[in-house]
């Protein structure tokens, strides 16, 4: 569900502040393709702090949807409880993968837990679905809003007792998706024109293009989605490599500084 909200003097004031504040560096990033499991598309969807990841992707002749581990170059096929597909939800910082995956038959949906090379059942889903926006444990919270009375969904931080209105990258739309400690938020943003969404990270109260911060034009990348950033720094998510989609993690290049393509945060917004 999403919930209407308004532009706040005070966070207006803030949002030109953090601009001045980064406009002068922006961190950079390395592209590593995680590939696929054998089929034509791949995303990611978590990162932990061991650079861990997890997702989706078809398997061999696009047979399946399966859950995926990266690590270490390699992507493991995490398999299923005798159905056809699984799916990941999250991944913590001691390698355990959380996900639903379907039983013999495809009979039933059922929550599992892969640890130890092995996923273990635990049990049938409730009926209703709920979902959740990003947090961290200093109570910021990522998620998406309606702006005023209008149509147009923005990406928004909130933090102590205000929310940030994080804008987008020129286009009418923004997505956020995840937010680590320090307070940085990944998503995706409409850009002008014809192109679809750009991944997108927010640092100190900026909106960057990772495609810039990146050079993803350079290796024939567009990065469309962030899905979730580790505390490192490491993003993850989906993008269209050489014609095809697939998932990425992103790296900071250490030391490396970069002018970058910004947006600043508009404003604070409150519930309405």
């Amino acid at each position: 569900m999403h919930v209407r909200v308004r532009f706040g003097v005070f966070g207006m004031t803030l949002g030109l502040a953090l601009v001045a504040a980064a406009a002068a560096h922006a961190q950079t990033y390395s592209i590593t393709d995680l590939g696929t499991l054998g089929g034509s598309y791949s995303v990611a969807l978590g990162v932990n702090a061991r650079g861990q990841v997890v997702g989706n992707s078809f398997t061999d002749r696009d047979e399946a949807l399966h859950a995926f581990f990266y690590s270490d170059g390699t992507m493991k096929d995490l398999g299923t409880l005798g159905g056809t597909s699984s799916y990941v939800d999250a991944i913590d910082d001691a390698g355990q993968v959380f996900g639903t995956t379907y039983t013999a038959g495809n009979a039933s949906l059922r929550a599992f837990v892969y640890a130890g090379d092995k996923m273990v059942d635990l049990g049938p889903l409730p009926s209703a679905t709920t979902h959740t926006r990003s947090t961290n444990a200093a109570g910021d919270v990522a998620g998406t809003a309606y702006i005023g009375n209008s149509t147009s969904l923005h990406a928004f931080l909130y933090r102590a007792g205000s929310m940030l209105d994080l804008g987008t990258l020129g286009g009418p739309a923004s997505f956020a998706y995840g937010v680590n400690a320090s307070g940085s938020v990944v998503g995706s943003s409409n850009v002008p024109g014809p192109d679809a969404g750009h991944a997108f990270v927010v640092q100190e109260g900026v909106m960057r293009d990772l495609n810039v911060l990146a050079g993803a034009q350079r290796t024939g990348w567009v990065l469309n989605s962030a899905r979730a950033i580790n505390d490192a720094g490491q993003i993850v998510g989906f993008g269209t490599h050489n014609g095809r989609t697939t998932a990425f993690l992103l790296t900071p290049v250490a030391n490396a500084a970069a002018s970058g393509s910004g947006k600043a945060a508009p404003a604070s917004v409150a519930a309405r």
